[in-house]
C-alpha cells in the first residue's frame, strides 16, 4: 500500500497439506473400492476354476483314495495347485503393476502440476500384493477342494463328477419341458444349467462385472448432471475482468455497445476469509450479486436466495457450512480488504467453483461496505450466439470498445469454457472408473471362456455322438456359442435390477466424498443397453475358441 499498489486480499495455506489433497484422497478411495471389486472378481474366477478342476478329476481323486490317500493329503494336493497359481500371478503382476502405478501417479500428479519422482518399488505395496496373491487363491479354493476331498472311492467310481445327474431337480425338469425351441437351441439351454455350481460362479463373475459397468455409467451421467446444475449459478455466456473497479454505468454502456451482446451485469468479487470462533480462517471468495440478476440461479440446500431488500445477508457455501457446523440464521465474520464484516446467513448454496469456497452477498451492500459504491470490475454478459467463433468476434469488439473508452480488460472467459474446465476436473475420476469396469468385463469374459473350455473337455464323448449321427461343425459351433450367449444375457438380466440400487448408493458415496453433497442421480439407461451389447459380444468371443476346439473333435477321438 505504501507503494500505491492495491491489495485485493490474501490467502494462507497449510504448507504441509496440498490444496488438492481432499480431491486426491477421494480419487484414491474410489480406486481402492474398485480395486476391491476387481479382487472379488478374481476370487470368483479361482473358485470357478478350482471347482471345475476338482469336478474333472473326481475319478483321479477316487484312485488316490483307493491307494491310501487321506482327505487331508488330497486337499493339500489341490491347495498346493492354487498356491502355485498365486505365485505365478505374482510373477506376472508385480513388475507391470509397479510400472503401471508409476505411470498412473505421474498422470494424476501432472494434473496438479507436480513433478513425479524417480521410479522406485514401494515395499508396502509389494508386501500387500504378495499377501493377497498367496492368501486369496487359497481361501477361494478352500470350499471346492474340501468338497472334492470328501468324495469316497465308491462315489468317485460311480459318479460323472460334482454336479452331475442333470434332470433330477425341479428346475431341470422345467427346462426339459420346453419343447417349442429348435433342437440346437434346446440343447444349448439344457447344457447351460447342467453344472449348476459352475454356472452360478460364472454368472456371479459376469453379474458383478455388469453391475460395476452400469454403476460407473450411471455415476458418470449423475456427475455430469450435477455439474451442469451447479454451473447454472453463473448463467453467463462471456465474462470480462477489468484491471480496476469502474463505474457500473460506464461498464454497462461500453459493453452493450458491442453488437451481439444481449444483456450485461456488473458484479464484484473479493478475496474473503471466514473467521471461525476458534480463530481459524477459511479462505474463500465473496461475490457481489446485483439485484434482480438474470444470471444468478443459486441452488440452495437450506434457507432462501438473496432478496433486493437484503442488507448484510450472505449465501454461504454448503461445504464451508457443513465443515464448520454453520446454519441458516447464524452470523459469520469475513475479512474483506482488511476489514471485518459481519453477515447473517440467509441460505446455504451449492457451488463447485474455487474448491467450493465461493459465497454470495448483495452487490450494493458489498460495494458500500468496502467504499466502492456503484463500481465493479467484473462484467458478465449474455450473447445472441453461443458458438466459439461468435464469442471470439464479440471478444475482439469488446477489446476495441474498451480501449476507446480507456478501460483495460485483463481476462476473458466463455461460459462454455468454464463448464469444460470444471468437467475436465471430474473426467479423471470417470476415466479411472471406466477403466476398472472394462477390466471387470475382461475378467468376466476370461471366466466364461474357462467354463466353456472345461465344458468342451467334459462333453467330448457327447460331441462324438452328435458327429456320429450327422451333426455338422457349424451346428456344434452354434450350440456352444449360443450356450455362452445365454449365460451372458442371463447375467445381464440379473445385473440390471441390481445395478440401480448399487448406483444410487455409490453415487451418494462419491458425491459426499468429492463434493460433500449427493449427486443429482440419474440412472444410465444407455449404460444398461450398452452392457447388453458388450456382454453379448464378450460371450460370443469367449465361447468362440472353445467352440472351435469342439468342432475339431472327431468321432474316433471321442
Amino acid at each position: 500500500e505504501r507503494m500505491d499498489v492495491g491489495v485485493g486480499g490474501h490467502e494462507v495455506y497449510d504448507p504441509d497439506v496440498h490444496w488438492m489433497q481432499e480431491t486426491m484422497d477421494s480419487i484414491l478411495l474410489i480406486l481402492k473400492v474398485l480395486g476391491g471389486l476387481a479382487l472379488a472378481l478374481s476370487g470368483f474366477l479361482i473358485v470357478n476354476m478350482m471347482n471345475a478342476t476338482v469336478n474333472q478329476q473326481v475319478w483321479q481323486i477316487g484312485v488316490m483314495k483307493v491307494v491310501g490317500a487321506t482327505r487331508g493329503r488330497v486337499a493339500r494336493v489341490y491347495l498346493a495347485m492354487a498356491l502355485f497359481y498365486g505365485l505365478l500371478s505374482l510373477v506376472l503382476s508385480v513388475p507391470p503393476g509397479a510400472v503401471a502405478s508409476h505411470l498412473l501417479a505421474g498422470w494424476l500428479l501432472d494434473l496438479l502440476s507436480v513433478t513425479t519422482g524417480d521410479f522406485r518399488i514401494m515395499p508396502m505395496a509389494v508386501g500387500l500384493q504378495v499377501a493377497v496373491g498367496l492368501a486369496v487363491p487359497l481361501i477361494a479354493a478352500l470350499v471346492p477342494v474340501l468338497q472334492g476331498a470328501r468324495i469316497t472311492p465308491h462315489e468317485a467310481i460311480r459318479s460323472y463328477g460334482l454336479g452331475g445327474g442333470f434332470g433330477r431337480g425341479w428346475f431341470d425338469r422345467f427346462i426339459g419341458r420346453v419343447r417349442s425351441l429348435p433342437r440346437p437351441l434346446a440343447l444349448s439351454l439344457r447344457n447351460t444349467f447342467r453344472r449348476k455350481v459352475r454356472i452360478t460362479l460364472t454368472l456371479g463373475t459376469l453379474v458383478l462385472a455388469g453391475v460395476m459397468f452400469m454403476v460407473v455409467m450411471s455415476i458418470s451421467q449423475s456427475m455430469t448432471n450435477t455439474i451442469e446444475v451447479l454451473l447454472n449459478d453463473f448463467g453467463f455466456d462471456l465474462l470480462v475482468v477489468v484491471d480496476r473497479p469502474h463505474r457500473a454505468a460506464r461498464l454497462l454502456e461500453a459493453t452493450m455497445a458491442v453488437d451481439g451482446v444481449t444483456y450485461a451485469e456488473v458484479w464484484d468479487v473479493r478475496n474473503a476469509a471466514v473467521e471461525l470462533d476458534d480463530g481459524e480462517e477459511v479462505p474463500g471468495q465473496l461475490w457481489g450479486v446485483p439485484d434482480h440478476s438474470r444470471m444468478f440461479n443459486p441452488r440452495t440446500t437450506a434457507g432462501r436466495a438473496l432478496l433486493p431488500e437484503d442488507g448484510r445477508a450472505i449465501l454461504l457455501n454448503t461445504k464451508i457450512a457443513n465443515d464448520h457446523d454453520i446454519r441458516v440464521g447464524d452470523t459469520v465474520t469475513l475479512t474483506v480488504a482488511d476489514e471485518e464484516l459481519t453477515w447473517t446467513v440467509v441460505g446455504l448454496v451449492l457451488n463447485v467453483n474455487n474448491l467450493q469456497r465461493d459465497n454470495f452477498v448483495p452487490f450494493d451492500t458489498l460495494a458500500r461496505e468496502i467504499g466502492n459504491a456503484n463500481r465493479g470490475a467484473f462484467v458478465m454478459m449474455g450473447t445472441a450466439e453461443q458458438d466459439y467463433a461468435s464469442h471470439e468476434r464479440v471478444t475482439r469488439d469488446l477489446r476495441a470498445v474498451y480501449k476507446a473508452k480507456r478501460i483495460k480488460p485483463v481476462f476473458f472467459q466463455g461460459g462454455a469454457e468454464l463448464r469444460q474446465q470444471t468437467k475436465a476436473q471430474f473426467n479423471t475420476i470417470i476415466y479411472l472408473m471406466l477403466a476398472m469396469a472394462i477390466l471387470a468385463g475382461a475378467v468376466g469374459g476370461v471366466g466364461l471362456m474357462t467354463t466353456m473350455s472345461i465344458n468342451v473337455v467334459e462333453r467330448g464323448r457327447e460331441i462324438g455322438v452328435m458327429r456320429a449321427v450327422g451333426a455338422t461343425s457349424a451346428s456344434i459351433l452354434g450350440i456352444f456359442i449360443v450356450e455362452g450367449v445365454l449365460v451372458g444375457v442371463l447375467s445381464w438380466a440379473i445385473a440390471l435390477p441390481l445395478s440401480y440400487p448399487a448406483a444410487r448408493v455409490f453415487s451418494g458415496v462419491i458425491g459426499n466424498t468429492l463434493l460433500e453433497l449427493p449427486l443429482d442421480f440419474a440412472y444410465s439407461v444407455v449404460g444398461g443397453l450398452l452392457w447388453l451389447v458388450v456382454v453379448v459380444v464378450l460371450s460370443s468371443l469367449a465361447s468362440l475358441w472353445p467352440a472351435l476346439r469342439a468342432t475339431q473333435v472327431s468321432v474316433r477321438e471321442a
